[in-house]
């Protein structure tokens, strides 16, 4: 064994031959296990776990504690031991009853740790805009937050709270306030549009920085695809507000079956701030007839829109210096027309003051604008700042802190807020303190905070567990009912949370940390290497994945998809990408039914999976592997023992990997581990750092050239091996025979998507405790079909989404 290493490990499998035996076993002391565990031990265990040798620093011919029990139960569940060159295996059926008698110890000597959590910071930020009606940035002011089994909403050591932490939260908390008052009343809305023909400084700008360009029927054409992208300077907006943006374009000699595209950014006009994708649109139409593309954005005073084109297929044409002779994406015009929230006061500002005759706002200092002069600040301020301010604190409490209070528990923030107006301060001064209060309060901050779950608890789980945020009035008035009490109106509560445009967050924030999609700009692939990689590709291969997980969820279709489907959502640029004919069209993701000799079909065939589980330049059977026991089988690896080197392929094609890998599992410490890693990731070696599917690595170095590609930047060296052996005997030749392995059996897969699923939901890591809780969840969701819909309903229903 290696060292010790804690996990969550329930119920051993198979599930159902088990459970009966388990569960007809009496809870008893840990020394009892120990010596029923005795005659076990000794045939199979303590020649390498005893006096003559001690590996993995780990004795079992003594006396043995309770987290060594637990290792003991993981590594005889995933079959790590015995090792494979044992002497001695036990049959099945001694297996299974040394699983069953520590599960039920385990199950009954594990307490389950309380579900009180802090919001994170995406929960947070969204906290407050549903609750103020803003949608100031908040994030980013907070730091990254730590995961605890996967998620980074679980409590636990991820989820503390600091001192630091909370000079964080007030710093968001006085932002978000502000946030809620338009100071200076805005322009009238207006269009500011920028004409090709007509902006020679523009053009000028963009020849001069960026390259193939020219000018051509009224429009200037870009052809160079990918980043850095044109820049439209003259249409940027002089105040901040909600704009309506319209683009005008036109495909520029596109040739035969040539599709253009472009991708739309916004953001700051110079430096390297952060661009914000706005979607990707087809080009079409003509230089009399472009296309319009238009869309609604917050933008901030001279921010401007960044447009990105992708030519495909781009090598077939390019000729150098000879830019006519490409296709291009042509721009007539571009405008933006606001600012669109006239609002003075803003809704925010009356949402959170209220209505009242004696708030209104006042002019107060002059304010320097280089396209308006004689312009004055405005604060809010009130003919009755005593009554106002504690009316204004008392509301917002009531909402805030998502159930009733009562007086004495709003006093303090009412008080603390009196004393800032006892002290001179301004009505607007003392409020900002109530609220920034109120905002970082324990109340706000904190979920699961009562000792009992009720019907508001009950609310909030449902609310931050589809949409990472808090519950609306019909789930507070559901709770006030005393209904959410009941599994059925849950049940019911799901659909209509789903149905609701917030649900987006729980796609994107699940499949973001279950699927690692938040890792997918970490890095950037060699462009050498793999020189087809655009932006464009890494946004469709995030609309894939989640176009995926909305299709299983709004049509109610098996988990088991996950692991294998005979579809794909898919827009022409990654039907493109993975050589499937017929995707017209990049706007749009649709459900396209996979030809017969397709590799791709469920999640590890996507290009955004293997991007996250590659360095750009890359791939490693062992992250890979790693990730497929983790995330898709529930079986996560133990991390390696201290001062072992990584394992780096050599780029150059000199040594195979599995060559490589062969030589670092000589070491006894490494090779256990690596018998239950190395096989999946084999597997995916069919994929190459950006999804492509494969027969050859790529290589800087030796190797043969690529066929029809004109200039090549890299070599084909060594051939990919992609067969592999499981420790349980599963043999596959290849991707497609792994996946369809898995496919065949799929109960490990389905009872890890069903734990990760609890732990997302309730907000609490898993325990040998919960053993019993999750069977029950999969037998339901079993019964059920594994619709991913009916899965989350057997979720809310679950015993431990009601737990403490």
């Amino acid at each position: 064994m290696a060292g010790k290493v804690a996990r969550y490990r329930p119920m051993p499998r198979p599930l159902f031959a088990m459970l009966i035996f388990a569960f007809s076993i009496p809870a008893i002391a840990r020394t009892e296990v120990v010596e029923e565990l005795r005659p076990f031990l000794e045939a199979h265990c303590v020649s390498c776990h005893g006096p003559e040798k001690e590996k993995g620093d780990v004795r079992l011919d003594g006396a043995i504690d309770g987290e060594t029990l637990s290792l003991v139960f993981d590594v005889i569940d995933v079959r790590d031991m015995p090792p494979k060159k044992a002497d001695s295996h036990p049959s099945e059926e001694e297996r299974s009853k040394t699983l069953g008698l520590l599960a039920a110890h385990l199950a009954a000597s594990t307490e389950r740790p309380l579900a009180l959590r802090r919001l994170n910071r995406v929960e947070y930020e969204n906290t407050v805009h549903d609750l103020l009606g803003i949608d100031t940035p908040l994030a980013d002011l907070l730091p990254e937050d730590g995961r605890t089994q996967g998620f980074d909403n679980v409590a636990g050591g991820g989820l503390s709270i600091s001192s630091i932490l909370m000079e964080r939260y007030l710093e968001a908390a006085d932002t978000a306030f502000e946030g809620t008052i338009r100071r200076i009343q805005p322009l009238p809305a207006e269009t500011r549009r920028a004409v090709a023909m007509e902006s020679k400084e523009n053009l000028d700008s963009v020849k001069k920085n960026k390259g193939g360009t020219i000018q051509s029927a009224g429009s200037f054409v870009k052809f160079t695809p990918g980043w850095p992208p044109v820049r439209i300077d003259d249409a940027h907006p002089i105040e901040d507000g909600v704009y309506r943006c319209r683009i005008a374009a036109w495909p520029y000699d596109p040739g035969e079956n040539r599709t253009l595209a472009l991708a739309v950014y916004t953001g700051p006009l110079f430096g390297p701030g952060k661009k914000h994708f706005e979607g990707m649109y087809d080009v079409t139409g003509t230089a009399d007839e472009p296309r319009i593309i238009e869309f609604t954005a917050r933008l901030e005073a001279e921010h401007a829109i960044h447009l990105v084109p992708w030519i495909h297929p781009e090598h077939v044409t390019w000729r150098d210096g000879d830019f006519e002779k490409r296709p291009g994406v042509a721009v007539k015009w571009v405008e933006t027309h606001g600012p669109l929230d006239q609002d003075f006061p803003s809704k925010a500002q009356r949402r959170l003051f209220g209505d009242s005759p004696t708030i209104r706002l006042e002019e107060s200092v002059p304010v320097w604008m280089r396209h308006r002069k004689n312009v004055k600040a405005h604060d809010v301020v009130s003919d009755q700042p005593r009554e106002d301010a504690e009316r204004v604190i008392r509301d917002l409490a009531a909402r805030a802190f998502r159930r009733p209070v009562d007086d004495d528990a709003v006093q303090p923030f009412v008080d603390l807020t009196l004393t800032r107006l006892d002290e001179g301060r301004s009505f607007e001064e003392a409020v900002r303190a109530g609220v920034t209060a109120v905002l970082c309060a324990p109340q706000f901050l904190l979920l699961n905070r009562e000792p009992e779950v009720d019907d508001y608890t009950l609310a909030s789980r449902l609310s931050y567990f589809l949409w990472s945020s808090m519950p609306d009035d019909e789930l507070l008035q559901l709770a006030e009912a005393g209904k959410l009490a009941d599994p059925e109106v849950r049940r019911a509560q799901v659909d209509r949370l789903l149905a609701d445009g917030k649900a987006e967050r729980f796609i994107e924030n699940f499949t973001g940390q279950w699927l690692d999609l938040r890792e997918i700009e970490f890095t950037t692939p060699d462009a050498k290497l793999y020189p087809e990689f655009d932006p464009l590709l890494q946004e469709s291969m995030l609309g894939e994945t989640r176009g995926f997980f909305r299709h299983l969820l709004t049509e109610n279709l098996s988990i088991t998809n996950f692991l294998d489907s005979d579809f794909a959502v898919l827009n022409q640029r990654l039907a493109d990408h993975y050589g499937i004919p017929g995707v017209k069209g990049h706007e749009q993701f649709r459900v396209v039914k996979l030809p017969e000799d397709s590799v791709r079909g469920g999640v590890l065939a996507q290009a955004s999976v293997m991007k996250v589980t590659a360095n750009g330049t890359t791939t490693s059977p062992v992250l890979r592997g790693v990730w497929i026991l983790d995330n898709i089988l529930g079986q996560p690896a133990p991390p390696p023992p201290p001062g072992v080197p990584a394992v780096e392929p050599d780029i150059r094609g000199a040594t195979s990997i599995r060559e490589q890998l062969d030589l670092h599992s000589e070491d006894a410490s490494c090779a256990r581990c690596h018998a239950r890693i190395d096989p999946p990731g084999f597997a995916l070696e069919a994929f190459d750092p950006i999804g492509g599917f494969r027969d050859r690595y790529r290589s800087l170095g030796e190797g043969d050239k690529p066929d029809g590609i004109r200039k090549p930047s890299y070599k084909l060296g060594p051939a990919v091996e992609t067969d592999g052996e499981m420790p349980g005997g599963m043999a596959f030749t290849d991707f497609v025979d792994f996946r369809a392995r898995l496919a065949e059996n799929p109960e490990a897969f389905h009872r890890a998507f069903a734990e990760k699923m609890l732990v997302y939901a309730t907000g609490r890591p898993l325990t040998a405790a919960d053993g019993p809780a999750v069977d029950a969840l999969v037998a339901r969701a079993a019964a059920d079909g594994f619709g991913l819909r009916d899965l989350i309903k057997a979720v809310v229903e679950n015993e431990l989404f009601t737990l403490p």
